[in-house]
């Protein structure tokens, strides 16, 4: 250290006191959280446990996203997993990403790579992000075989959403009682009718499969604090052997908000909305999360063309191209081959509180 420099310091009267970190003794099983503020150590346990490759910073190659992963398969599940749902973004390079869907994308290669540790989690993300990618990183490790999944990070906030297993604060140098954990907050959302146009202009660059809607379309828009966050639309059903039937259209979740359930509770309600007025709901989904959530409930029921290809579409190619429905030849024989989720809805209808304007609150 150089003269000038020790003048400068001598100033501040800085006594050199290098303190020690304290390395707790981590739980061999469950989802682990270890909190507190920016250099109180927690890189460094991870250090002492997984040695200094915690500092390696990986480059991807200039590929689509999807095809990093070992798999295909692997990489749909661990990307959906990791709330990373917006399907076009599979097919994006990770460089052309936002903050939060690269902060995503890097936790689910992550893990395919077989780590078991994120470090700096949800640093670089806005904390509603912050708060979806928390959830559905839970329920991720929940439904997985994982043994153990150590989260490193300096917000506190992302706690009582990711419920974890242990929680070890840096700062207090001590394990915090399990029942000490709030429960996991009630996000409130307003549900109402809106304009299919206006709207569909926030959300058609995040539909998986097209950025086209019906013009004949009724849409519902939910709203977190008076914004925007998800919209499903419904139309009338196509077939004229349907009395009074309506069947989904298109549903959206902006990226920052997926991974927790909106998209399945919002399309549940407006099923629930459609029969209460007397009418039947069918919905055809290739989306997995919104597929097996139908399998599973109990509201759902699967018709004939569950999870089988259509070839009666070319069989019907002529009548359907000059439907009102805009179907083209192109888009038949796309759809022909797309095994798709198709059921029902079956579950009890509530009473609402309006049919016109404001329609429900939605509880995630």
């Amino acid at each position: 250290m150089n003269d000038d420099v020790k003048e400068i310091l001598k100033k501040y009267d800085l006594v050199e006191d290098e303190e020690t970190i304290q390395i707790p003794k981590i739980p061999k099983k469950g989802l682990i959280a270890i909190i507190g503020s920016s250099g109180s150590g927690k890189s460094t346990i991870l250090r002492d446990i997984y040695g200094d490759s915690i500092d390696d910073t990986i480059t991807y190659p200039n590929k689509p996203l999807l095809s990093l992963f070992s798999s295909a398969k692997k990489g749909e599940e661990l990307l959906i997993a990791c709330g990373l749902r917006s399907i076009p973004t599979w097919k994006r390079e990770i460089t052309t990403l936002s903050n939060g869907e690269k902060h995503r994308a890097e936790i689910a290669l992550g893990i395919d790579n077989g780590k078991d540790y994120i470090d700096e989690f949800t640093s670089v993300v806005d904390r509603d992000t912050a708060k979806s990618l928390s959830v559905a990183l839970s329920k991720y490790f929940v439904r997985s075989n994982k043994e153990k999944l150590i989260i490193a990070t300096c917000h506190r906030d992302i706690v009582e959403w990711l419920q974890p297993d242990h929680v070890y604060d840096t700062d207090l140098r001590e394990w915090l009682p399990r029942g000490s954990l709030r429960q996991r907050p009630k996000i409130e959302l307003k549900v109402r009718s809106c304009d299919s146009q206006k709207v569909w202009e926030i959300f058609r660059k995040h539909h998986y499969l097209s950025s086209n809607i019906n013009k004949s379309c009724n849409s519902f828009v939910a709203t977190y604090n008076n914004n925007p966050i998800a919209m499903t639309s419904i139309i009338s059903h196509p077939s004229g052997n349907i009395k009074n039937g309506w069947r989904g259209h298109r549903t959206v979740v902006l990226p920052e908000w997926q991974g927790m359930g909106i998209g399945v509770k919002l399309s549940d309600l407006i099923a629930e909305y459609v029969t209460s007025n007397g009418c039947v709901f069918y919905s055809k989904t290739s989306h997995p999360s919104m597929g097996i959530h139908r399998e599973n409930s109990p509201n759902w029921e699967a018709t004939s063309y569950n999870k089988k290809n259509r070839p009666d579409y070319i069989d019907r190619m002529d009548s359907l191209t000059k439907s009102e429905y805009g179907y083209t030849e192109e888009s038949i024989k796309m759809h022909q081959d797309r095994v798709c989720y198709c059921h029902k809805f079956i579950g009890k209808p509530r009473a609402f509180k309006d049919k016109l304007d404001y329609l429900e609150e939605l509880f995630i």
